[in-house]
């Protein structure tokens, strides 16, 4: 089952992640670390889909869930988070709840 990121404190992102195995990250050619297995609210409004591969917030690298709700704390109202999908690399900007 994957981590929920921001439901308590700070903003509110709304998305569900797991870590990606190293095999997955080879697989995938990515430096990430975590998948979005499910969207609700803020993020799901802002475009963010399933199988996104988060790389950072606000120009922060993250690695793991606890630095992914750190920099989502940290980000008040909006954040900027960068995805890879497929071969593209987006950001994507969140108004918090």
């Amino acid at each position: 089952a994957g981590d929920k990121v921001g439901e308590a404190g700070g903003g509110r992102l709304g998305v569900a992640v797991r870590p990606l195995s190293p095999q997955e990250q080879r697989a995938a050619e990515t430096e990430g670390a975590l998948v979005v297995q499910d969207v609700t609210g803020p993020a799901a409004r802002a475009g963010l889909r399933p199988g996104d591969v988060i790389l950072s917030v606000n120009g922060q690298k993250v690695k793991d869930v606890e630095q992914l709700r750190a920099q989502v704390a940290k980000a008040g109202k909006r954040a900027a988070i960068l995805v890879e999908r497929g071969e593209s690399r987006i950001f994507v900007p969140v108004e918090l709840g």
